[in-house]
């Protein structure tokens, strides 16, 4: 049992999110590029070495061990490009292209491939340092492809002499050393993504009904203001009110008060579309934003709430049958302004005065006053 639990954890962490990759991508965007440019640096620089244990071989290293500073671009490219599955493309295949380079060289050197074997072992730590962005399936098959081109190449005839089982013996005890590596950073990357997407959740709910709170809402609500105002989308609000709260409260404790809440948290959600956010702002208070809709629209879906909540019975821990009902305020965004405090205090004070005509009602914010919902449907079929 426990090994089948491991397995299923095993190919858990394979099929990594969309989401996640591209946050390790963007967490490990600088380290990749840093060792893309230190990795060019030191593989060129290395003609030094050749020139050590083989000076005149050497003379035919120079150009190959020169084609390693074209990873020095290799930061540049990657700032260009945002696309995750390109920048995977590039970085695996320059690192078999680096490969197959370094075999090269060491054929050109006096003994070469014998004395240059720890020269893979190097080349198999790369993506270990330099890939920690790109998905642990792209770190596996990678790490295995660098481990098995020099003996296919050698299979081809491409590398005379080499020492298979020299080569075998150090090259895939550390290859698979490396994979298990692979594997542990990816799996301690993915807890800590989502312990954050825990927190981050936690952070912008309301831990009653699940919704959005008022510090997750407000953000939302300024951001789509913007693109409304960019798009020449209307954007419209909605605040609703449970009429009488304290009453509730007062005279049946506040676990019914807290089932009222939660009530009118599930007639929001199904009555909405699923395109709006749903907020609760605190205590008895909500906001739906009626995302691309004018304020006919959202006058006609507030009204749709008001009339579910009113026809809704309850019945209490104690047994007690009773109803309530919402008061709502709706405003829709100026075109001339985009300040998200605006569009708040209009259907505020739209609110206020559902309140003050009687409660369970709708109420319009209109450019020059506010109006029931009722005077102002009629006054827009009258055109």
């Amino acid at each position: 049992m426990n090994t089948t639990k491991n397995d299923s954890n095993f190919f858990r962490i394979l099929q990594e999110p969309i989401p996640l990759l591209n946050k390790k991508m963007r967490d490990h965007r600088h380290l990749t590029a840093l060792m893309f440019m230190m990795s060019a640096l030191l593989a060129s620089t290395e003609w030094i070495w050749d020139y050590i244990t083989d000076p005149s071989g050497a003379q035919n290293t120079i150009e190959l061990r020169l084609m390693f500073l074209g990873l020095l671009a290799y930061p540049f490219i990657f700032k260009q490009i945002k696309n995750r599955r390109i920048i995977e493309f590039i970085a695996v295949t320059s690192g078999l292209i680096a490969t197959i380079v370094f075999v090269e060289i060491l054929n050109r050197l006096h003994n070469g491939i014998s004395q240059g074997l720890g020269i893979f072992i190097y080349l198999l730590f790369l993506p270990l340092l330099m890939f920690q962005g790109l998905s642990l399936r792209i770190n596996l098959i990678s790490t295995f492809l660098y481990a098995a081109t020099p003996q296919v190449l050698a299979l081809f005839g491409l590398v005379p002499h080499f020492p298979y089982n020299q080569y075998a013996a150090m090259i895939w005890p550390a290859a698979i050393v490396l994979m298990i590596t692979h594997y542990i950073f990816a799996q301690n990357y993915r807890r800590r993504y989502e312990l954050e997407q825990a927190l981050e959740l936690a952070s912008n709910t309301d831990s009653m009904t699940g919704l959005s709170n008022r510090r997750h809402f407000i953000p939302v609500l300024r951001n789509e203001i913007v693109r409304g105002h960019r798009f020449r989308h209307s954007v419209s609000l909605m605040i609703l009110d449970i009429d009488n709260f304290k009453a509730i409260n007062d005279a049946h404790g506040h676990p019914t008060g807290d089932l009222v809440i939660c009530t009118l948290a599930e007639i929001c959600r199904k009555t909405a579309r699923q395109l709006d956010v749903i907020a609760r702002l605190g205590g008895e208070e909500f906001a739906i934003l009626v995302i691309n809709a004018p304020l006919q629209n959202a006058l006609i879906a507030a009204e749709r709430i008001r009339a579910a909540v009113a026809n809704t019975q309850l019945t209490n821990f104690d047994g007690f049958e009773f109803s309530f009902t919402v008061s709502i305020g709706v405003a829709e965004q100026p075109k001339e302004n985009d300040s998200e405090e605006l569009l708040i205090n209009l259907a505020d004070a739209a609110l206020y005065q559902a309140k003050g005509a009687g409660r369970n009602c709708v109420m319009a914010s209109t450019p020059t006053c506010i109006k029931p919902l009722a005077t102002y449907m009629n006054e827009l079929q009258q055109g």
